[in-house]
């Protein structure tokens, strides 16, 4: 069983407070060694002072060398410390009783301003040792300290360490857990009501005013409640909006076949009524099926573009002639102006299909005997086609409503199309990095405008489209 988040954070914040103790248990007790020694150091070195003083002392008395070493070393041998004054030869002239029992050699006898350990028997001394020149003669003087003291301070000082270490982990780790658990206490709250809201999504977490991180975490969570609303209302109104599109054709498709199988014998001019109807219903459902492929696969980021070079002047042109036949049975004049030879790179059938998509728009909404004046305006790493109509225009309400899907203002022309030729020419441009908006409108008409950048390359543009999605 995994081991719950405040406990864990217990586990981490216990584990490096114990290293950073332990790391501050060692330099402490290897810093008060260090201190220790210095201050024995400094005691014998002391001492080697005074041992030079009264020594001067007494050979200033015009004793024997030997006999003022001897009275030197007896005058200090109450100080506890072991005293030796060894002659420029080597030897010791005198020492004090009981002293460390290692040989007094001449690099030993030698050592000026220096100090060093010693191992013995008794255990470790420290020994300082110095050169002076007395009377015409030079004599080396010895001053040792056993270093038990120092030693006994440093292991005192480590079982005091390692007596509080456990126990400041102790309280630490507790200490730990319960602020753990009143900072994760919140977050456990949040989970408690996240996982009380109803399955419809109709609520969200509340608001708690808090102003920190917990309160941020807070408002992303709504944040993302209220982007999940939004998606499932509108795949709740897709699927509504596509049934409602579906269920009319193929309700005038059941009955014209209902109608023409009633009876036995029916001319030859029935069947092809019929059979006309039905094929027209036919293709409008093509249409809409083939459209809402298309809206999945882009909201899935998984349509493929295929970018080539191409000139979008042709291309309107192109699809003003294709939409000929239909502005001939509207009494609509489609004109086009634009510069020759506008080039980019991108997907002809796409972008063809945009342009279809909003000079259809414009015919069908322009007034019998009216005009629509298309025109292709490039400025700087831009191209833009301006689409403009002489039709009724868009009432200020639902300016940003037509390019949702299955949206169709003008419910006489519902026949016409299904609501999706803005919302895929949106996203026809939006794939291409450009986009699709409504330029200005009023009771005279309207103009669209589609702007491409003209700059995208092949390799830009090659793969699949995997960050395009509509605006609803």
């Amino acid at each position: 069983m995994p081991l719950r988040l405040r406990t864990r954070l217990t586990v981490w914040y216990s584990c490096v407070l114990v290293a950073v103790l332990v790391l501050f248990a060692l330099t402490v007790t290897w810093q008060q060694g260090r201190i220790g020694l210095r201050r024995v150091d400094r005691e014998l070195e002391g001492l080697t002072a005074t041992v030079s003083g009264l020594l001067q002392e007494e050979l200033s008395e015009v004793d024997p060398p030997m006999q003022a070493a001897t009275e030197v070393v007896e005058t200090l041998s109450g100080s506890g410390r072991y005293v030796a004054i060894v002659g420029h030869d080597g030897r010791a002239m005198a020492m004090s009783p009981g002293g460390p029992p290692f040989a007094v050699t001449p690099s030993t006898a030698g050592a000026d301003g220096r100090s060093w350990a010693e191992t013995t028997t008794d255990g470790r001394w420290r020994i300082d040792g110095r050169r002076a020149a007395l009377g015409g003669e030079v004599y080396y003087l010895l001053a040792g300290a056993p270093l038990a003291d120092a030693g006994r301070e440093r292991r005192e000082a480590q079982e005091a360490m390692w007596l509080a270490i456990p126990l400041l982990v102790l309280f630490a780790a507790g200490g730990g857990f319960w602020l753990a658990s009143v900072a994760l206490r919140p977050i456990t709250d949040m989970a408690g009501r996240a996982a009380a809201l109803p399955v419809d999504g109709s609520d969200d977490l509340g608001r708690s005013g808090r102003d920190d991180e917990l309160g941020q975490l807070e408002q992303a969570f709504n944040g993302l409640l209220a982007r999940l609303r939004a998606a499932l209302r509108t795949q709740r109104q897709f699927m509504a909006d596509a049934s409602h599109e579906l269920r009319t054709p193929v309700s005038v498709m059941r009955a014209a076949s209902d109608v023409t199988l009633d009876r036995v014998h029916r001319d030859e001019s029935e069947y092809r009524d019929a059979l006309a109807l039905v094929g027209a219903q036919t293709q409008h459902v093509g249409r809409v099926l083939e459209d809402m492929l298309m809206l999945a696969r882009a909201d899935a980021g998984g349509y493929p573009l295929r970018p080539v070079p191409l000139y979008l002047d042709e291309v309107v042109h192109e699809c003003r002639d294709a939409l000929a036949s239909l502005a001939h049975e509207r009494d609509v004049t489609i004109q086009v102006t634009s510069p020759a030879d506008v080039a980019l790179v991108g997907d002809e059938d796409l972008l063809r299909r945009m342009v279809l998509n909003l000079l259809q728009n414009a015919v069908q909404h322009t007034r019998a005997g009216g005009h629509v004046d298309v025109s292709v305006v490039c400025s700087g790493s831009e191209a833009s086609i301006v689409v403009a109509d002489e039709g009724p225009g868009v009432p200020k309400a639902d300016r940003q409503r037509i390019f949702d899907r299955f949206v169709q203002l003008d419910s006489a022309r519902r026949r016409a199309g299904a609501g999706l030729g803005l919302p895929i020419s949106r996203w026809i441009a939006e794939a291409h990095g450009g986009r699709v908006e409504l330029l200005a409108t009023s009771a005279v008409g309207s103009t669209f405008v589609a702007s491409l950048p003209v700059t995208v390359s092949a390799q830009e543009l090659h793969g699949e489209v995997t960050a395009v999605h509509l605006e609803r």
